[in-house]
């Protein structure tokens, strides 16, 4: 940027001067060789730019400027990102019915070395820990009992981990002073390590998460992180992983992390990685046959609990079988809510299930069909669509949409396969669509304009010429350009600022000069699309650099050739090309292309904030989340 900003305006001023006192005779060429440095310093700028954003997208963002402010600054700044996060996490809270009508009973146990470090490191002497508790004893838990906030939290899938943590952060939140850590939660399957420092993870996960805002970065130790999910990560990954926070935060510094545990003692179990230093673990415990029925029989209609009469006997009589076992997680036991309890459907179908990996999967398959069932479209309900036992009302309301489940179904399992663990987004989206398709119906498009528009001002041979230049440059910049844009306002503002600078070197060359109207506009023309291209960025400034080459070239060897008509079909390229080379174009063919094979619908935003209020999904920022990771797995295998 610094070579375009400075370089170029200084070869301009000697091409203008040679152009002055030698005329036509040796213009052209000097104009080539001037064309060509433009073109050669635009395709490292754009080469540069698209470096960049490659780097923010990784979250290599490099050393962040977190210079000390004073203290009522960095008060502030936590104290903005505190509120974000609890309303991030409150209204998740209300979404999921973790209180209505009241909590379900999880409790865990301690887990002592190996699975967590030495006692000595987590409390300075030998003795163990009595972790021991219940669902609303964490936060008390943690910081009465451990002198760090450092814990591992384990559990099989849907024992409730991120629940948990989910209570644990809001606890943090209610009790926190103003000079306290802000608890965050950051999913580990948005995190690559191979290719991603931590640090910048983080801070890209604040952004995309919280919608934090990187002018004014908080100091990591600020922060209370809560890591959630190591087990959703690749196996290949996860010893990086665990590798990286160890050397990243010293074992002073508050972080909790979650994971299944058949996952995490393989990881800590291999060669390279060990326990999180200085981290005492705790298991959650499965929920038993009676806080099972008590459940059951508070989520349910008065009127309909004769129906369960049948599973009630099959749990009191067994309490250690199958049964149990299938609905001894509350993801389980929350499925069933949805399914049975809250469904006139007849629960003595779960007596028909005798292995409990059968059951868990009727449960999940049954989520969508119940949540999408025409009796979830009404008004008045909680935030999945079916009555609240406690009474209360929703902060929220479903809208009334009326998607069929059989195609609701359809179009989870696609996001399922296509996004798998990443958030969920429609401007998304577009990587759906190969690039080369982009690439060839952009090129063709841009090819087209600038060829129409140059063969009327030049003549055929320039119009398929610089058409063909024009098409090609779209395909290949499309096909490997960054899917980000600059924001409307700002393409405006340097479009505004071209046609002035434009006018006003005309003005001083035609009559402060006292040149030719054909030589101050070719003079104008250029000094205007250098300065595009020093607003501009990606295929945009490649173009101009390809244009500035063929109008100047042409006008100095072609008189006959209007220079009004030159410069009007130049500019008729350019914002021909900014506007099909814009990113919501792009979108917008996604969206069509997956519409009309009946992928997704038309409407894909309202579908995510639908599914969203159903229940189905989860927001974190501007991403959605499958509810649970087992039900997007269900959706990904289940078609």
């Amino acid at each position: 940027m610094v070579a375009t900003s400075i370089l170029v305006p200084f070869i301009a001023i000697a091409v203008v001067v040679l152009f002055v006192s030698q005329g036509r005779e040796y213009a052209d060429q000097w104009a080539s060789i001037f064309s060509f440095v433009v073109t050669a310093l635009v395709a490292s700028a754009a080469m540069i730019g698209w470096l960049r954003q490659r780097a923010k997208r990784r979250g290599d963002l490099g050393t962040l400027d977190v210079a000390e402010l004073g203290a009522d600054a960095v008060a502030a700044h936590a104290e903005r990102l505190a509120v974000k996060v609890e309303q991030v996490w409150k209204s998740e809270e209300l979404r999921q019915r973790l209180l209505d009508p009241e909590p379900l009973p999880v409790s865990w146990r301690t887990i002592g070395p190996p699975v967590s470090d030495h006692w000595r490191v987590i409390g300075d002497n030998d003795l163990p820990i009595d972790l021991d508790g219940s669902l609303d004893d964490l936060y008390h838990t943690i910081h009465t009992k451990l002198p760090r906030t450092r814990l591992v939290v384990l559990g099989e899938p849907g024992a409730g981990k991120t629940s948990l943590v989910m209570r644990f952060a809001l606890a943090c939140l209610s009790a926190r002073e103003q000079a306290g850590p802000v608890p965050v939660i950051l999913r580990l399957s948005t995190w690559t390590p191979s290719n991603q420092l931590i640090i910048g993870w983080i801070y890209a996960r604040l952004v995309e998460d919280y919608g934090y805002d990187l002018a004014e970065p908080l100091s990591l130790d600020r922060l209370l992180l809560i890591l959630d999910g190591l087990d959703e990560m690749p196996a290949s990954e996860r010893e990086q992983a665990l590798i990286q926070i160890n050397a990243a935060f010293s074992a002073r510094y508050p972080l909790v992390l979650t994971s299944r545990t058949a996952e995490y003692l393989a990881t800590i179990g291999s060669q390279q990685a060990d326990v999180l230093t200085a981290a005492a673990a705790i298991e959650i415990k499965p929920l038993d046959a009676a806080a099972i029925r008590d459940y059951l029989t508070i989520t349910t209609k008065p009127a309909r609990l004769p129906e369960w009469s049948n599973v009630f006997a099959e749990l009191t009589a067994n309490p250690d079988g199958e049964l149990a076992h299938g609905l001894s997680t509350p993801l389980a036991l929350s499925l069933a809510r949805v399914a049975y309890a809250e469904r006139a459907a007849n629960p003595d179908h779960l007596l028909t299930f005798t292995i409990r990996r059968d059951l868990e999967a009727h449960l999940l398959n049954e989520l969508v069909p119940a949540l999408y069932s025409g009796s979830a479209s009404h008004h008045g309900r909680n935030p999945s669509g079916y009555p609240s036992r406690s009474g209360r009302s929703s902060a929220y309301e479903q809208p009334n949409l009326a998607w069929r489940p059989d195609a609701a179904h359809h179009w989870l399992s696609f996001l399922a396969r296509h996004f798998g663990r990443r958030g969920i987004s429609s401007l998304e989206l577009i990587d759906v669509v190969p690039p080369w398709v982009y690439g060839v119906i952009l090129g063709l498009l841009s090819g087209l304009c600038a060829g129409t528009a140059f063969d009327v001002a030049a003549g055929p041979a320039w119009g398929a010429l610089l058409g063909t230049a024009m098409a090609i440059a779209t395909f290949v910049y499309v096909f490997a350009q960054d899917r980000r844009e600059p924001p409307p306002t700002s393409q405006v503002m340097s479009w505004i600022a071209t046609s002035a600078f434009f006018v006003f070197v005309f003005g001083l060359f035609t009559m402060g000069a006292d040149l030719r109207a054909d030589q101050g506009v070719v003079i104008a023309l250029g000094a205007a699309l250098w300065l595009q291209v020093t607003l501009s960025r990606g295929l945009i400034a490649l173009q101009v650099g390809l244009l500035d080459m063929a109008v100047v070239h042409t006008a100095v060897t072609r008189p006959s050739v209007s220079p009004e008509t030159l410069t009007l079909a130049a500019l008729v390229t350019i914002l021909a090309v900014s506007v099909l080379s814009a990113f919501r174009l792009r979108l917008l063919l996604a969206r069509a292309m997956l519409a009309a094979s009946g992928q997704l619908p038309w409407r894909v935003a309202t579908f995510l904030d639908d599914g969203y209020q159903r229940g189905v999904l989860r927001q974190v920022g501007d991403l959605y989340y499958f509810r649970h990771d087992l039900l997007r797995q269900q959706l990904t295998h289940k078609e």
